[in-house]
């Protein structure tokens, strides 16, 4: 064979090879585009949250009686409100709000040192109940022993719709530190919790105070749960 024989068909495996390899890469290249505008149509369709605005407020968590009603006259937590903040050491929907709350508001200027459980009755009035063998409060002497953890919420004696609130928001700070004690959330480990009494005194959802009305109302029963901030103690004579 001639040498031009020869080159011409050098030439031509050449090209043949050249050109497989570019229809190979520009296969790849398509392939890869379309892997792209794929991923890109999917992550369009999901819409990310936007962190709230830095003035917004901080959620109130409301725990109606409709929902989780306490026995007449007691403080013992009903077994759906003790499911709902923690079963079986998993995260109940109430302390899944409260973390959810929190992580929200660690997005804004907002910072959160303290939960505050407040408990409100309606304007019934309680009358002597007789427990533990005894008849009015029994506050007075068992309080801090139930808020340290040395007795049971169930030893304590309602002398009046006051004490009613404060025993049933004292019952539900001891099971949220319960929960907080086998949290893996550092933030939640770093909340402190306050146990208040509204009594009959406020309406719900922010409506000031009540009128007299002595008549059972289990719209006005209920838990709230409040965010606050620890401040500076000052007194009047401070500048």
């Amino acid at each position: 064979m001639s040498r031009l024989t020869r080159n011409k068909f050098n030439n031509t495996e050449t090209f043949t090879v050249w050109t497989s390899f570019t229809d190979l890469m520009s296969n790849a290249f398509m392939i890869i585009t379309l892997l792209l505008m794929f991923v890109v149509a999917q992550l369009s369709q999901k819409t990310p949250l936007d962190p709230p605005p830095k003035d917004s407020k901080p959620r109130i968590i409301s725990l109606p009686a409709s929902k989780y009603s306490f026995p007449s006259g007691s403080a013992v937590l009903p077994q759906k409100l003790q499911n709902d903040i923690s079963k079986n050491g998993r995260d109940g929907i109430i302390l899944q709000l409260i973390k959810q709350n929190l992580a929200e508001l660690a997005n804004t200027d907002k910072q959160v040192d303290v939960i505050e459980i407040i408990g409100h009755t309606d304007g019934q009035e309680l009358g002597k109940l007789k427990c533990n063998n005894q008849i009015g409060s029994n506050l007075d002497k068992n309080l801090e022993k139930v808020a340290k953890g040395n007795q049971n919420v169930a030893i304590l004696c309602a002398g009046s719709n006051t004490d009613l609130g404060l025993m049933r928001a004292l019952a539900v700070v001891k099971e949220l530190q319960k929960a907080q004690s086998k949290s893996k959330s550092d933030r939640f480990k770093q909340i402190q919790f306050r146990a208040y009494s509204a009594a009959q005194l406020f309406l719900p959802n922010d409506q000031g105070f009540a009128n007299i009305d002595r008549k059972a109302n289990p719209k006005r029963r209920r838990i709230e749960i409040r965010f606050a901030q620890l401040g500076e103690y000052v007194t009047p004579d401070q500048k």
